[in-house]
């Protein structure tokens, strides 16, 4: 049928009137008629979404913005009119999935002072004996049992532990 299509259209582009074309590929003059009218339409499947590429942007923007923020805060600090799953689904297209901040026990003045003297103490190390040190940003040590916990953007008690040498 395309390949009709096309040569219907090619036909009567050179001029060709639609007894000549009927003649030529033997179909009816409505035949003919359909395949000049025909517009290919674009294919949709399931329901239209409530959600437009302006919203998507700013439902993005706002999680990026502020990581710990749920998706209810987001729909009503935008004021969408869609629902949170909604919401979620949005920030799973623009892969910003649901995580659980990671645990970690917070720094007392003790770990402070512990981690100072360390970093005065081996300010002057050459470049070879660093790396055979593994810092805490490599690799999870388990200071805390697991705990199970449910899966949301709730705000934690944490702080972010970075391992890294303190220039004075």
């Amino acid at each position: 049928m395309h390949l009709k299509r096309t040569l219907i259209k090619k036909l009567i582009g050179e001029g060709k009137t639609y007894k000549e074309v009927q003649k030529i590929i033997g179909c009816s003059a409505k035949m003919i008629s359909n395949a000049l009218k025909w517009r290919a339409k674009p294919e949709r499947r399931g329901r239209k979404r409530k959600t437009t590429i302006k919203m998507d942007r700013r439902i993005t923007r706002m999680a990026k913005a502020q990581p710990m923020i749920s998706s209810r805060m987001i729909k009503d600090s935008l004021e969408l009119p869609v629902s949170t799953v909604t919401v979620r689904r949005r920030l799973c297209e623009a892969n910003l999935f649901s995580r659980i901040p990671r645990k970690v026990p917070l720094l007392k003045k003790r770990h402070v002072q512990k981690r100072l003297q360390f970093a005065k103490e081996h300010v002057n190390w050459p470049k070879e004996k660093w790396r055979n040190i593994l810092w805490t940003d490599e690799r999870m040590l388990p200071m805390i049992p697991k705990t199970p916990s449910p899966p949301s953007n709730m705000e934690v008690e944490t702080i972010f532990v970075f391992g890294g040498l303190f220039s004075f």
